[in-house]
């Protein structure tokens, strides 16, 4: 596998490791070995070990004694209980960000949502997914909640990523994100964070009952 020759090193180890994971290419359980991901894509183990203490700060893997670094298995229970602190955080967050968000922040949050929906890059959508909350939420001052947030929507992407490629996006995708701005707009923060709040249960819903939430290794 060839590497973008315009990051670095162990920017692209990381990078391609971790679109193998979000699209279920690397499965759940299955282990990381440095000298095999090193000789594969024709680098020293050092980035490689890099880019593999990167996929654990981000939840992608994780060390286990004895057995070396695995890819975190994902679970039913593991989208449940995303989905309980996503429920709990981001109506938190936009209470804190909202009443100092710009109409430029929601104009921006508006175009990256677009581009979103028209992208047929299911990673780019990923990013572009978290980039429109994370504008929403960015005025919140709260940089440890953002960052557990955004742990939970790399997460998420591994449930949405095989569901957007067998389905596509729902049809009210990006209606029910435009509910959201619309709210925001007439300073109507409560019916916002009820939106988020109705979006990501409403999500988990047809992830459960139409997707069969894929589980990928044992329950942990």
């Amino acid at each position: 596998m060839n590497l973008d020759a315009r990051r670095s090193t162990p920017d692209a180890v990381t990078q391609n490791l971790r679109a193998a994971i979000l699209t279920g290419a690397i499965a759940g359980g299955a282990p990381l070995r440095q000298n095999d991901v090193a000789a594969q894509f024709g680098v020293s183990v050092v980035p490689v070990r890099e880019a593999f203490q990167r996929l654990v700060a981000e939840g992608l893997a994780e060390h286990r004694p004895n057995r070396g670094v695995l890819v975190t298995a994902l679970t039913t229970a593991d989208f449940t209980e995303i989905t309980e602190i996503r429920i709990l955080l981001e109506p938190h967050a936009l209470r804190l960000s909202a009443p100092d968000l710009s109409i430029d922040d929601l104009t921006v949050a508006e175009a990256i949502l677009h581009q979103a929906a028209a992208t047929s890059d299911l990673l780019e959508r990923a990013r572009l997914h978290w980039e429109f909350h994370r504008t929403l939420y960015s005025r919140a001052q709260r940089p440890r909640v953002l960052d557990q947030l955004a742990l939970m929507h790399t997460s998420l992407s591994r449930c949405l990523l095989p569901a957007w490629s067998r389905v596509g996006i729902s049809p009210g995708w990006v209606d029910s994100h435009m509910l959201i701005l619309a709210a925001l707009r007439q300073s109507d923060v409560d019916q916002a964070c009820a939106e988020i709040v109705r979006q990501i249960s409403d999500a988990a819903q047809r992830m459960h009952a139409s997707l069969d939430v894929p589980v990928q290794g044992a329950a942990r």
